[in-house]
């Protein structure tokens, strides 16, 4: 699953937990029984934990996507310092080469 797609899941969930919330402490406003209010609170309380691990885990697949493109990025560069460093060893071959010729044929 793409990245965006994940954290719109669970953006989606977060939503739907924040209706939740809204709709508990509703029910917790309208309960008179104090039974009844602290079962209401406690499911207040799971959800509140619910949504904080749907928080940490989109930031902590955030986190991932950034490291998997920056080790990317990290690869691709290394791949250009390499024909880089390929380049330069055939071009000073082929100036060595160049000026042997050059240096040989005087010779003669």
């Amino acid at each position: 699953m793409k990245i965006n797609e994940l954290s719109a899941n669970i953006d989606q969930k977060i939503a739907e937990l924040e209706q939740q919330l809204e709709n508990l402490h509703a029910q917790r406003a309208q309960a008179s029984d104090p039974e009844n209010q602290q079962k209401i609170v406690a499911d207040i309380t799971a959800l509140n934990k619910i949504k904080l691990k749907l928080l940490k885990s989109r930031d902590i697949a955030w986190r991932a996507h950034q490291l998997l493109r920056d080790q990317e990025d990290q690869r691709s560069n290394d791949r250009q310092r390499l024909l880089g460093l390929a380049l330069c060893i055939f071009s000073a071959v082929g100036a060595i080469t160049l000026i042997g010729i050059y240096f040989w044929s005087g010779l003669f």
